[in-house]
């Protein structure tokens, strides 16, 4: 029995290394979080997009987000990708509203021509 719990204890300090060897890391809070180089940075870049001369989000909202995102994120890198993630759908900044808007003219445009082809108005 206890050579069966050395065994085990063994397994378990081996197990720990390779996890800390990924390099990814948590806060112990989301304060400490919101205060790191990374999640500055982050802040930095999408308070300061614009759309129309505008900003299109402000810094008080990114870090709200990334306060609630930080919670549920397995480590920092995971909240800021999380984050980076929402606010390009949020400010239709990650190429769908545009594949969107082109794919309904052209589909308007084959319904037109049809309509010509068959000989309606």
């Amino acid at each position: 029995m206890l050579g069966f719990l050395g065994q085990f204890k063994s397994a378990t300090l081996q197990a720990e290394p390779e996890e800390k060897k990924s390099g990814k890391s948590k806060s112990s809070n989301s304060e400490e979080f919101l205060k790191s180089a990374k999640a500055q940075k982050f802040i930095g870049k999408w308070s300061n997009k614009k759309k129309d001369g505008k900003s299109v989000y402000t810094k008080r909202g990114i870090t709200s987000l990334l306060g609630a995102l930080f919670g549920g994120s397995d480590d920092d890198d995971d909240a800021l990708n999380k984050a980076d993630d929402i606010l390009s759908k949020l400010g239709s900044m990650d190429g769908l509203e545009g594949f969107l808007v082109g794919w309904k003219a052209s589909t308007e445009g084959l319904m037109k021509g049809l309509k010509e082809a068959m000989g309606g108005k």
